[in-house]
């Protein structure tokens, strides 16, 4: 084999997009033909849509994993998908060298399984026969779409945090889950994390006592000054990008990263930190299939470019009385009971008083799912056809909590929450904001 050559984004884009590539074809980098070998039974081959930071996470967390194999990529930037090409090729150790000139922008590499195939469109990489599962890290407004699609063409999902960008969407998730009985793993990997177990074991066991009240910190949320529009980079299907939400013009703040802090596409921090430790709070009070009652509170958005709330005070009430708060300061969770208080957040746990944690759990305690690792969760309940430790239901009901909060901080005032029917109660005015319009043809 000829010594693998490199190629810039520059060169990559001047190529592709010089002979209209980027729009007019579905697969841009031809890779090997499938292979006709049956995988072992305990090897899975897996797409990954969305190949940003945190999808970036996914591919080398399944490249980690022994019984995950990547066939295929995908992302609607270019720059993003040559960048983790190059890794996966590195990865399966694939050669590709650069062609100058009209055509293919790359060489057939030589004729491996592993050879990794790349899309610009994730829809031509879901009608692949030969994918049993997809892990999708695309914006919140593309969950939905990207997940249901996913599983209507047969595929289990690993799909990230949160769920979904509305209460009815997240519930069409749930749907498609259950209709073509998918494993579908929320990206809440918290729940893997030996320390969020250990915390909501001990509230789970009484050893606070009576549970009270449940304080959650989502650290602080940013803003800043705009800046102007700007043409489209070359390379990135801004139209696509923007999928069910309206036309605007390319800003790099409402693109990459920078996404979340907008109504249109996420809902800032209530739910991109509120979701993982929401997701916290329901576990330890058992409350995985249910919600709160009520929610009240306060929520301003400081002066800038983003339209998220920058500052909030939400309190949940449950219909067992206890209560919960969402602030936007400090992180973790805090569980407060008539004989103290546990805190737990990433890498960290302790009590008050000391002694709480001091003694040990017993074989008649309650125990409850464990799992040390999010994505081989997933991969072992593929193979049994369980459910994971963060069920699609799991994901729903915790990112609900989040969404009915801050319905209440763009209403001002408190609401009533019937979790079962997933309505407000006696309120047109907030249930008509359970969904949005859906621009075409990106709806669910």
């Amino acid at each position: 084999m000829g010594k693998k050559t490199t190629s810039s984004r520059r060169d990559f884009m001047k190529a592709t997009s010089s002979l209209g590539f980027v729009a007019a074809m579905p697969t841009i980098v031809p890779s090997s033909v499938v292979s006709a070998e049956v995988a072992p039974s305990d090897t899975f081959v897996v797409g990954n849509i969305g190949l940003g930071w945190r999808g970036m996470d996914l591919v080398n967390g399944a490249m980690r994993n022994k019984n995950l194999e990547i066939a295929a990529i995908a992302d609607l930037d270019m720059p993003f998908l040559l960048n983790a090409l190059k890794i996966l090729d590195d990865h399966y150790v694939v050669e590709r060298e650069w062609i100058e000139g009209r055509g293919s922008q790359m060489k057939r590499p030589a004729l491996t399984k592993k050879a990794v195939d790349a899309y610009n469109d994730y829809r031509y990489l879901l009608e692949r026969k030969d994918l049993d599962a997809v892990m999708i890290a695309v914006p919140d407004h593309w969950h939905a779409k990207t997940y249901i699609d996913a599983m209507n063409a047969g595929k289990d999902v690993y799909g990230e945090k949160p769920l979904s960008l509305t209460i009815n969407q997240g519930r069409a998730i749930v749907r498609a889950a259950r209709t073509n009985n998918r494993i579908f793993q929320t990206g809440s990997q918290q729940r893997s994390a030996k320390e969020f177990r250990t915390a909501c074991e001990y509230v789970r066991n009484g050893r606070l006592g009576k549970i009270r009240h449940v304080h959650i910190g989502v650290g602080g949320a940013p803003q800043r000054q705009g800046v102007p529009d700007e043409p489209v980079p070359p390379g990135l299907n801004w139209e696509m990008w923007l999928g069910q939400t309206p036309v605007v013009p390319y800003n790099p703040l409402r693109c990459h990263v920078e996404f979340r802090w907008f109504f249109e596409y996420s809902g800032g921090m209530v739910t991109d930190w509120g979701a993982h430790h929401c997701d916290i709070c329901q576990w330890g009070l058992g409350m995985d299939g249910s919600g709160p009652r009520f929610v009240e509170g306060t929520a301003e958005t400081s002066p800038g470019f983003y339209n998220t709330f920058t500052s909030f005070d939400f309190k949940y009430t449950y219909a067992n009385g206890i209560t919960a708060s969402m602030q936007n300061k400090n992180s973790g969770v805090t569980f407060y009971g008539e004989k103290g208080e546990i805190y737990v957040n990433r890498g960290k746990i302790s009590s008050n008083p000391e002694d709480i944690l001091k003694e040990p759990l017993t074989s008649n305690d309650i125990r409850l799912y464990k799992s040390e690792d999010h994505i081989q969760n997933w991969v072992d309940c593929m193979k049994s056809r369980e459910l994971p430790i963060t069920d699609v239901e799991i994901g729903h009901r915790s990112i609900t909590m989040c969404h009915i909060a801050n319905i209440c901080g763009h209403l001002k005032r408190k609401l009533e929450w019937d979790a079962e029917n997933e309505m407000f109660v006696n309120d047109p005015e907030a249930n008509g904001l359970l969904d949005r319009p859906q621009r075409a043809p990106y709806a669910i």
